[in-house]
């Protein structure tokens, strides 16, 4: 059994400490990478972790599906609860989650009340959102996750029905936001990486978005490299979503940055679609790819858009590739057909969700693409700090 004074990794409470932090840092070797990652994260970061262990907790509670004494496997709690069976990815991530907390035991596949005790739910919101005002928001969609959950594993609702409600949609502009610094991380190491790709020289940089969202990595690449951007073309395929996005793509812009937008689906054919071979220097995008129903698709035609010598950069949360373990901002996003119904390959994709860094390597070497590089190594930083999963990728046209 768990000790209860500490996690199953050997961390102290899950609060985030100075030397912890240190340790954090160590592990981060490039020096403007490290910069990226202040104290702040790794605090907020720590109590979103803790929230999302109080939510899977209350989820199974409201559904009946906390382990009796003599425990519980996934497909027992399925088949105990007539759970459909698309319904089962949710229910054993939070199973697993709680696991990896030490919240539960689990023993030959079964899972069992486990030493280490689960915070309150609303008492940990209510930290998070006073700790960092930005990410007062994550609370609000744990909190839509936990009010639906009944209807979720019944087969009433399913989880865009739940998330994506009309009274909801105003939540996802401030999750997906600079001022959230729990999703902000994801841009400011992306507009990093795309910043060591501008030429020396001074000459024409032109970068393609996909799936830009509500603006918020554009916000932060254009502010970031201002007048370096000569072109950038902002694409999104959900008309609510794109017509955010295009104003604070805009709005950040330098006045002598072409910006341009249009609706992509990054799903069929780019040329089809405006998105003409060899005419951007970056594809770039952010927290995007790895919901293609077909990734190897999506890739190639990253590959096809780049100019010789171009590159795709991908800033996502990643799965370290040794340690295997859940990622609890997948709690939100494996309610999400969307987010699950995709094509897996053992070497390229083995889950759906969040890729490793080793998968996301063979994934653009099967497109022809080279030099990948993934800014910071997150497999070593893991290494040290488990719960680091955000990285971005950065891949070369070889030709």
């Amino acid at each position: 059994m768990s000790d209860p004074t500490r996690d199953p990794r050997g961390r102290s409470g899950g609060h985030g400490d100075a030397a912890e932090f240190a340790r954090l840092h160590g592990a981060i070797t490039d020096e403007r990478i490290r910069a990226l990652f202040p104290f702040r994260f790794l605090a907020a970061n720590e109590t979103f972790a803790r929230l999302v262990d109080a939510t899977a907790h209350r989820i199974l509670a409201s559904i009946g599906a906390l382990p009796p004494t003599t425990g519980v496997t996934v497909q027992q709690a399925k088949r105990d609860l007539s759970i459909p069976w698309r319904r089962t990815v949710p229910l054993r991530f939070m199973y697993e989650k709680l696991s990896d907390s030490g919240v539960l035991d689990r023993l030959d596949g079964r899972y069992f009340t486990g030493a280490v005790p689960v915070g309150d739910f609303d008492t940990v919101a209510v930290e998070l959102a006073e700790q960092e005002p930005g990410a007062a928001v994550a609370p609000e969609i744990l909190r839509t996750l936990v009010d639906g959950a009944e209807r979720f594993f019944r087969g009433e609702a399913s989880g865009e029905e739940i998330l994506f409600a009309p009274d909801k949609l105003e939540l996802w502009p401030r999750y997906f936001s600079n001022d959230n610094p729990l999703y902000a991380i994801n841009n400011t190491v992306g507009a990093e990486a795309v910043s060591r790709l501008v030429p020396a020289d001074g000459g024409a940089f032109e970068v393609l978005e996909i799936g830009g969202g509500c603006g918020s990595a554009a916000e932060q690449v254009l502010r970031s490299l201002g007048s370096r951007v000569t072109r950038y073309r902002f694409t999104e395929v959900a008309e609510t979503f794109a017509r955010i996005g295009e104003q604070v793509a805009r709005e950040a812009a330098a006045p002598s940055t072409e910006v341009e937008s249009e609706r992509l689906d990054m799903t069929k054919p780019w040329a089809e679609q405006g998105v003409g071979p060899g005419t951007f220097d970056v594809v770039y995008s952010v927290n995007c790819f790895h919901v293609a129903p077909d990734l190897d698709f999506v890739v190639a035609e990253a590959a096809k858009a780049l100019k010789p010598g171009g590159a795709v950069v991908v800033s996502e949360c990643l799965r370290p590739t040794k340690l295997a373990r859940p990622i609890h901002a997948e709690i939100i996003f494996d309610f999400l057909d969307s987010f699950t119904d995709v094509v897996t390959d053992p070497v390229r994709r083995p889950t759906h969700g969040f890729l490793t860094p080793a998968a996301w390597r063979a994934t653009f070497e099967a497109a022809g693409l080279g030099e990948v590089v993934v800014l910071p190594d997150v497999d070593a930083v893991a290494e040290v700090y488990p719960d680091f999963v955000v990285g971005a990728v950065v891949a070369r046209a070889t030709t």
